[in-house]
């Protein structure tokens, strides 16, 4: 199976999220906006468009592996407790932070020195205690499809952000599985430069954007 999802569906998804809100934002303009506004504006927007596009491919992502592996489900209602008490978990992790997506979805964020040295794909000396950590909540709930997705910032060639994402993605799902994570339950993704979630003309910006996310997702029953 190939791990990494086609950059043309992506694409398509980005493109059609980018459209929509390059619609509200010219409907909400007035005639006197100015074109430092017009930066930060478009700034903002390729920061949600990259975020939720990389969500909603994670999403998609979780449900195959959800429909194909034999994971189980949460029983009705009680997938709310079953993904609140993982956000419990995963909170207390140094170097992580933990979002609520939706009723049965959790996004897990790394600090961005946390895991990798600079244009490095090989887990550094600080992750594996906050890797070790989230093994431990994985094994703890074992009904829950994993997402690993590595972004890159926009220095260097595509190509080479392409693939530096994808092997800093592979890497953090090698991890879990030699920690005894079952594959079937690990997809790992790499988007390269194409998904920012800040401006990648600022130093501050460029570190936000070089991340390993945790797309956590399960199913009621």
């Amino acid at each position: 199976m190939n791990h990494f999802s086609s950059n043309r569906t992506l694409y398509r998804v980005t493109i059609g999220i980018c459209l929509c809100l390059l619609m509200a934002g010219c409907a909400m303009r007035g005639p006197y906006t100015t074109s430092r506004d017009k930066t930060a504006k478009g700034a903002g927007i390729g920061a949600a468009v990259g975020a939720l596009a990389s969500i909603l491919d994670g999403k998609k992502e979780a449900d195959e592996i959800l429909a194909r592996a034999a994971i189980g489900a949460v029983v009705g209602g009680s997938i709310g407790a079953y993904m609140d008490a993982q956000e419990e978990k995963i909170a207390r992790i140094p170097g992580t932070r933990v979002e609520r997506i939706d009723r049965n979805t959790l996004l897990v964020k790394f600090d961005s020195d946390v895991l990798f040295e600079v244009n490095s794909s090989a887990l550094n000396s600080r992750s594996r205690g906050t890797l070790d950590k989230m093994t431990t909540v994985l094994t703890d709930f074992p009904k829950t499809a994993v997402v690993v997705q590595g972004h890159t910032d926009s220095s260097g060639g595509e190509a080479h952000n392409q693939a530096l994402s994808e092997r800093r993605a592979g890497s953090v799902r090698n991890f879990f599985v030699n920690q005894g994570i079952a594959p079937t339950r690990l997809v790992a993704m790499g988007y390269g430069e194409t998904m920012p979630i800040a401006d990648n003309t600022t130093q501050h910006g460029r570190a936000l954007n070089r991340r390993v996310d945790v797309l956590l997702r399960a199913r009621a029953r």
